[in-house]
């Protein structure tokens, strides 16, 4: 049977909703570059009008001729007596003051300064230049980051609205099967599925999560493999591992064992090493810098008739939908697509709300107050790092308990969260 949808089609669907708006803008044809030309093209009348400023100059030549005459004066030269003033009267001493050597100065000056004015103005066109380079990728990357939230609080208030509509039992909620492609009832994860209960309360992923267990439930004939979308840098391994415990507890797969890898650590060893996994679940973190002969090669091995082993993938959206764009031939082994990375604070403390209930464990509203400050200092979407910051809280709550003599209470108080 062929798969209706596959993971890597989810993922550009995910990347066009993202960023196919903020493209538009700056696509625009070059069809108004010849009208520019042609209005470059009117200033020619422009030298016209030069012509008639050169011959100004040019009468004002014949009024510096005329004290050029006034000049050789021979009535005072041929007067003797009047030889004596020019030697009392300094005006010798004024010639100096005329001299050459001062005018050049300043004409060396000018083409100094002419220079440093020109090195300034490419100085500040430059810089010019990088300011509006600056301010438009920055004008970018805002509305890149303001359509991703719109997005997500949009899909919030999708979560909410069904949410109220089932308690109002105002109908069913449906959704498209991967595999057939028809309207289906989303449904509600399997009692079974305890580990994957504390996400069907995080509106950006109880959809994916729900979806793909059930419809691996109605065909168990197709490959239950899984990718898991998160932020660039951002852990969801821990994801990966309740996908693999639930599998297990749903009887979906043999085994309870778990192997993690590296995508590095992957491309170096032999498959060999992964005999021991037989019906059990491989983790990739990273799984975009996997070696795509050796993906093809982790499928092979992990078929039904050799070691038949649940691969599932961990990594952040660029570099998956790269790595599915240039190896096709996998692409129809992974359908199923789990999205991560549009959780945001209120859901990582619908999460801690999952967990702590998980682990047996109760708290009140100021504890997840105190949780609210802690995210502050780690990053809303790493799931790994969130989650074992919560183990540490219930393992500061034990121990307080245990030393209060309250052994088996399980309750997380807010001195716990500030313990940990």
């Amino acid at each position: 049977m062929k798969p209706f949808s596959t993971a890597y089609q989810a993922i550009k669907k995910l990347l066009s909703k993202m960023f196919h708006k903020t493209e538009e803008p700056v696509t625009p044809e070059p069809t108004p570059a010849p009208k520019q030309e042609t209005k470059k093209a009117e200033p020619a009348p422009e030298p016209k009008k030069q012509e008639p400023k050169k011959e100004e100059p040019k009468k004002q030549e014949p009024k510096k001729q005329e004290p050029k005459k006034q000049e050789p004066k021979p009535e005072p030269k041929k007067a003797e007596p009047k030889k004596e003033e020019p030697k009392k009267a300094e005006p010798k001493k004024a010639e100096p003051k005329k001299a050459e050597p001062k005018k050049q100065e300043p004409k060396k000056e000018e083409p100094k300064k002419s220079a440093e004015e020109d090195m300034a103005a490419y100085v500040r066109e430059s810089e010019r230049k990088e300011q509006e380079a600056y301010a438009a990728e920055a004008k970018r990357r805002a509305e890149r980051a303001a359509k991703r939230e719109a997005e997500e609080k949009r899909a919030e208030q999708r979560q909410a609205r069904r949410e109220m509509e089932a308690q109002a039992g105002m109908g069913v909620r449906r959704v498209t099967d991967p595999v057939t492609g028809e309207e289906v009832p989303l449904g509600a994860l399997p009692s079974r599925a305890t580990y994957l209960k504390k996400y069907s309360k995080i509106a950006s992923t109880s959809d994916d999560v729900i979806l793909s267990v059930n419809s691996i439930l109605r065909h168990p004939e197709m490959s239950k493999n899984i990718v898991i979308l998160g932020k660039n840098g951002f852990g969801t391994v821990r994801v990966g591992e309740d996908f693999a415990r639930s599998f297990y507890s749903m009887e979906l797969v043999k085994s309870d064992k778990i192997a993690k890898i590296r995508a590095k650590q992957l491309n170096k060893i032999g498959l060999e090493k992964l005999a021991g996994l037989k019906g059990g679940c491989l983790i990739i973190e990273n799984a975009g810098l996997v070696q795509p002969e050796k993906l093809v090669e982790v499928i092979k091995n992990s078929a039904e008739d050799v070691n038949d082993y649940v691969v599932i993938l961990t990594g952040e959206i660029d570099s998956l939908a790269r790595f599915f764009e240039d190896n096709q031939e996998v692409v129809d082994q992974f359908i199923y697509l789990v999205g991560i990375h549009k959780i945001k604070e209120k859901g990582m403390l619908s999460l801690a709300r999952g967990y702590i209930k998980e682990k047996g464990f109760t708290a009140d509203k100021p504890v997840y107050e105190q949780l609210k400050e802690s995210l502050q200092g780690m990053e809303a979407g790493n799931i790994d790092r969130f989650l074992d910051f919560l183990d540490k809280v219930m393992e500061a709550a034990e121990s307080r308990e245990a030393s209060e003599g309250n052994g088996g209470r399980k309750e997380v108080l807010v001195e716990d969260v500030r313990r940990a």
